[in-house]
């Protein structure tokens, strides 16, 4: 005999009741409200990887946002939430985005909860919010093209997935969704709604959409991915992804629209692991241990590290040289491609600080278009300059310990980019970590530098004079060093010292810190 077991709250009766099943040899399953994506009775710890809440701010150090055309995204200081609006031109774009790719880790169940407010659905307009970027991911998303009698609200259930190259969407309307129709019903999404989402990676994972009503977890969608026919690839490339809201017109709409999202957290059902990145030391330069600071100097960048801009370097300038660029193509020397190999990939451009999204190759031209509008890019990239081809990295670097000696007493300050303050360094010449003896790792790190502007101080201390003495300081604390939305300005976080007005100094400094991939 199967029984199934779905009650909302545990009582004594009840566990009577399982027990005796459990003895007679019973099979006991749990309903969705009580089971995790694995199936499994909720009885695990529960942890909090990320969590924001916007009080006093957007909370610039941890979400980034990303505004085109006249949309804006505005503080509601006495609401405690973020107001996304857009105006009736097409192709305004509001985007909130947690700047962490938060780790998925096998075997545990991944959640997103937060409060949020759709504006009544008009055409030519989308409204999504969930676990996703532009190319991954798993969300809400309403639609006026949905709208029916029985989704009057033209909502959907949305996978998002770039393998093989296009990008592609499983949507399923209201009508499709695998809760019963009184539940739907139940459901107005003018109002403010407490939306969660669950899931499991793997490749073959299962995913669940929700709503929390009363205390009460309500699944509205799931999806057992495994097993389903003609499945044959996983449901999207990766399992680690951003929380975001977006707000986007995809034509000229009838009037203004507000999107409103207020708390979210990313929990981790089953506790959480400590990170398993990579760990790596990024300091000066062999033969030259350290840097002498002049005296009388202010906030002299002795050494910064960041993450390169692409995931993967799967082609270069090395392989074809670019003999010329448009805002939207480049043509290479040669015919080094076959054609089609690139569509889906990234090209990064260091020199105009821009990547794009490769939508067609030939045999030596490469066409592509913005990251998040797929318009042509701002500028066009010149002939002989360099480019990579491959997947944005989506990864961090975690500091977590920064070694340094000084020769004589000094200021010491840690920059950090954010992005609407980005650090920019006069005369850095970054390398790769991979050219310098550690070919597995993601980071570049410059000791050249002469002068910094922008980024935002995240530490200070004196440096004692001596030059004997190693300080090792802990930076566990610190933010990750993450990548932008359009991926093409990693955060680069620098130690920059200032000297007294007579006396110089010379400095050594290496970083600690932990490499994660997404």
């Amino acid at each position: 005999m199967h029984w199934l077991i779905a009650w909302p709250r545990w009582s004594e009766p009840v566990a009577w009741s399982l027990c005796l099943l459990l003895m007679a040899g019973q099979t006991v399953t749990f309903g969705a409200e009580n089971s995790d994506v694995y199936g499994r009775l909720k009885t695990t710890q529960v942890k909090n990887i990320f969590d924001a809440n916007f009080q006093y701010g957007l909370q610039p150090l941890r979400w980034e946002v990303l505004t085109v055309g006249g949309a804006s995204v505005t503080h509601l200081p006495n609401q405690g939430g973020a107001r996304m609006r857009v105006s009736t031109a097409s192709g305004d774009i509001a985007i909130r985005q947690s700047r962490a790719y938060h780790q998925y880790q096998p075997g545990k169940t991944m959640r997103m909860a937060s409060a949020v407010l759709f504006s009544a659905a008009i055409a030519n307009q989308s409204q999504a919010v969930g676990f996703f970027d532009e190319t991954n991911g798993v969300f809400f998303r309403q639609l006026s093209s949905l709208i029916t009698a029985g989704n009057p609200f033209g909502m959907s259930c949305v996978i998002r997935s770039d393998i093989g190259g296009t990008i592609t969407e499983i949507v399923y309307p209201v009508e499709e969704w695998t809760c019963d129709s009184g539940r739907r019903a139940a459901i107005n999404w003018n109002s403010i709604q407490m939306i969660y989402i669950e899931y499991s990676w793997y490749g073959a994972g299962g995913i669940r959409w929700g709503v929390t009503i009363n205390g009460r977890d309500i699944p509205l969608h799931e999806v057992g991915w495994g097993n389903g026919p003609s499945r044959v690839t996983p449901y999207c490339r990766t399992g680690d992804l951003p929380c975001r809201y977006e707000l986007r017109n995809t034509g000229a709409i009838a009037a203004q629209t507000d999107m409103i999202h207020w708390g979210v957290a990313v929990l981790v059902d089953g506790g959480q692991d400590e990170q398993r990145g990579f760990t790596y030391s990024y300091g000066m330069a062999l033969q030259s241990p350290r840097r002498t600071v002049a005296a009388n100097t202010n906030r002299f960048p002795v050494l910064s590290i960041r993450n390169r801009v692409m995931g993967t370097l799967e082609a270069t300038q090395a392989t074809g040289a670019i003999t010329a660029g448009t805002t939207s193509s480049i043509t290479v020397a040669g015919t080094p491609w076959t054609a089609g190999q690139w569509v889906g990939r990234f090209v990064s451009f260091p020199a105009i600080t821009a990547t794009a999204r490769i939508t067609a190759n030939t045999a030596n031209t490469l066409t592509f278009g913005d990251v998040v509008t797929g318009l042509p890019l701002a500028s066009a990239p010149a002939a002989s300059s360099a480019y990579t081809i491959g997947l944005l990295n989506r990864g961090a670097i975690l500091p977590r310990r920064l070694l340094i000696s000084t020769s004589a007493i000094c200021q010491v300050e840690l920059f950090s980019s954010i992005p609407t303050s980005p650090l920019v360094l006069t005369g850095s010449n970054f390398q790769a970590l991979s050219a310098l003896g550690s070919p597995n790792s993601f980071a570049e790190r410059d000791v050249s530098s002469t002068a910094l502007s922008g980024g935002e101080v995240v530490m200070k201390f004196t440096g004692p004079a001596g030059g004997s003495g190693l300080l090792d300081l802990d930076l566990s604390y610190l933010f990750p060093l993450y990548n932008t939305i359009r991926g093409q300005r990693p955060d680069i976080l620098t130690v920059a010292v200032t000297t007294p007005s007579a006396t110089a100094c010379d400095v050594g400094a290496d970083f600690v810190g932990q490499e994660l991939t997404s």
